[in-house]
């Protein structure tokens, strides 16, 4: 299964788009924003730093469509197991930035999620695309499961 390269150039040109209103957001809020560099976004998953604290920005989130990262593709330390603070996620419904702290989103997938699926339709399970080689690990909740860990909105 291989993944075509408008899908790549696509997926980068949003989340250069999220990045960018997440900047937008912040600096409007008075606050220190700082790009992170391209090691900073590949090995510790940090987008940007905001008061010198570590953000991974993620966009295209949906009420009851999002995906947590445990493990990447290649079977390293998905987004959840990162460097970064804050997780701030655009949900599109909301039209917001939430903001949660990575380490208590983590300590739920680590305490909800048990099993694993090949079925992307199931919530609260290791979704794995280990038939195809790829060796990541994401798991799909709701945002009612994830709205008490919300710190704040942007």
């Amino acid at each position: 299964m291989e993944v075509r390269k408008e899908t790549l150039n696509r997926c980068s040109v949003d989340g250069d788009k999220f990045e960018h209103l997440f900047m937008n957001k912040v600096i409007s809020k008075g606050l220190k924003f700082t790009k992170g560099t391209k090691q900073d976004d590949w090995y510790k998953h940090i987008d940007c730093y905001v008061n010198g604290y570590g953000v991974d920005v993620k966009g295209n989130r949906y009420l009851d469509t999002i995906w947590l990262e445990y493990s990447n593709v290649n079977g390293n330390k998905g987004w959840l197991r990162g460097d970064a603070k804050y997780i701030a996620m655009h949900i599109k419904e909301l039209d917001c930035f939430s903001i949660y702290n990575r380490s208590e989103l983590l300590e739920f997938v680590e305490v909800n999620v048990k099993d694993k699926t090949t079925n992307k339709k199931d919530y609260l399970k290791f979704y794995t695309r280990e038939k195809w080689g790829k060796k990541d690990l994401i798991c799909k909740v709701k945002y009612s499961y994830i709205k008490h860990l919300e710190i704040n909105r942007i």
